[in-house]
């Protein structure tokens, strides 16, 4: 479809006046077309922004995707609806929704796999290959996908075969140094790191084709985590993992997206959950090693803070292990954590009582007392409420002693940090615009809500059998009655300013 330039005009204000935040236009481009707003239209603000949207969708030939996708998330948007009237040659009389009953038919062009390893020093990289190979045979839509193995590679191979081949799927298996790096090839066979600079920029060139990055490799969850700023899906390691388990994840992700998709939820996302039980089973998880990103966000709600490694070895020193790590650890070269709590706070709070509760895992008093100590953080008295400016400028510093102190010893169950990322993995924004869905999806995830109900403070799960993030519990229950929703949005935007 070719517009004029009346048309785009029209269906540009069209599209602000159904979509009047960047949120709101960004989530509707990833749920509707699995794109990524930032990628496609780059900054600005949202009339520049829609202005790119529709250029690139024009471009490259999926403006109709793009109308469709919009009806379907506002269909009640008169202005949205006169365009598209106009635009797909739709009877006036009638609505344009039937429009969204009918996707773009898929292609029978297979997805392409792309497989790259190296340095396969005391690794059975050949047994992931097969196992990937036989996981996408047996699979029932086994027609969907075409494999490409690339071994030994070097920095412009992986470059090279990313363009040449257009894959859907990245899939690295070999080893990983602690500052996320991937160890490949140079031309004489040695080690060679690849920065996670350097592989962000790689993918971002690539992210319209690129749907999936998988980094089978120790501590690339560092790059996964970079990467996932440019490309919907990506999965990485936290720290160390074995051989044997990286082979098990692959075996069980791949069986996952080969499945037909049950329930209607994403593939990927099912791949990843049976790629978990899969080690599971196996007794190989090793606290939750793989992280998933989805569109920027971690949704692994079992991934865990790593204790860092320090370097005990040059690159080239390397000796084979079970490990997808490079150089070997040792016992003696892991750090501890600090044996003292940071209990400092940006107004003279005093966090001692809260820190004993919690190393004591007295639940319930550690929640009341930390209602205690936010409330006096925002100047105010034992038994007031919260309101939303007291959150939305609680003192980061206070902010990130409490959540840390939950975090630490819950051993990353419970804290505000935690909240904040299963919250932004069920459809939360991370700019404080509320989403009665979302919302809804995070009180049933944590126990806040029971059949619709919000929970009254004496039904909360005050032992650590509790749901991921189901303390700290009181906080919510203090804000003004009838805006939880509002109040987790609220908190949530405060963490995310504060880098929490």
């Amino acid at each position: 479809m070719t517009l004029s330039g009346q048309q785009r005009k029209k269906l540009q204000d069209a599209l602000i006046d159904a979509f009047p935040t960047k949120s709101s236009l960004k989530q509707m481009l990833s749920f509707g077309l699995e794109k990524n707003l930032d990628v496609v239209a780059g900054g600005g603000n949202l009339k520049v922004i829609v202005f790119n949207l529709i250029a690139v969708a024009e471009s490259q030939g999926w403006i109709d995707q793009l109308i469709d996708a919009a009806c379907k998330e506002n269909p009640g948007n008169l202005k949205l609806k006169a365009i598209t009237q106009e635009l797909l040659n739709l009877d006036p009389g009638k609505s344009p929704v039937p429009l969204t009953n009918n996707p773009p038919k898929e292609t029978n062009q297979p997805q392409k796999i792309l497989v790259l390893t190296a340095i396969p020093h005391g690794l059975r990289l050949d047994k992931e290959i097969r196992e990937i190979e036989d996981a996408i045979k047996r699979a029932v839509k086994r027609d969907s996908y075409e494999i490409k193995i690339r071994t030994a590679v070097r920095p412009q191979d992986i470059r090279r075969a990313i363009a040449e081949e257009q894959p859907s799927i990245v899939h690295f298996c070999g080893h990983g140094l602690e500052d996320g790096s991937l160890l490949l090839e140079d031309d004489g066979g040695n080690n060679k790191p690849v920065s996670p600079r350097g592989l962000v920029s790689l993918f971002r060139l690539h992210a319209e084709r690129v749907k999936c990055v998988l980094l089978n490799a120790c501590y690339s969850s560092k790059s996964a985590e970079a990467i996932g700023k440019h490309v919907n899906y990506v999965i990485g390691m936290n720290q160390p993992i074995q051989d044997r388990a990286a082979i098990v994840f692959a075996q069980g992700f791949y069986d996952g997206l080969g499945y037909d998709n049950v329930n209607n939820q994403a593939v990927i996302k099912r791949a990843y959950d049976e790629g978990i039980i899969a080690i599971e089973l196996e007794n190989l998880l090793q606290d939750a090693v793989p992280s998933l990103w989805e569109n920027g966000i971690l949704c692994s709600q079992l991934a865990k803070e790593v204790i860092p490694v320090s370097h005990s070895k040059e690159v080239n020193d390397f000796s084979p292990n079970q490990n997808r790590t490079a150089p070997a650890e040792t016992p003696e070269s892991r750090q501890q954590p600090p044996s003292s709590d940071d209990l400092s706070s940006a107004r003279n709070v005093d966090y001692t009582k809260l820190r004993d509760f919690l190393k004591a895992q007295k639940w319930k008093e550690a929640d009341q007392e930390t209602y205690r100590m936010m409330i006096q953080a925002v100047g105010k008295k034992e038994g007031d409420w919260f309101v939303h400016d007291d959150l939305l400028n609680f003192p980061c510093k206070d902010l990130r002693t409490i959540d840390r102190l939950w975090v630490r010893y819950s051993d990353g169950h419970f804290g505000f940090s935690v909240q904040k990322q299963i919250y932004l993995c069920v459809g939360g924004l991370p700019d404080g615009e509320y989403y009665q869905q979302a919302w809804e999806k995070f009180g049933d995830a944590i126990g806040w809500r029971v059949k619709g109900t919000v929970i009254l403070y004496d039904e909360g799960i005050f032992d650590i059998s509790a749901p991921p993030g189901h303390l700290p519990l009181g906080w919510v229950l203090s804000c003004v009655c009838g805006w939880y929703g509002s109040a987790v949005s609220f908190l949530t935007l405060r963490l995310v300013r504060c880098n929490i």
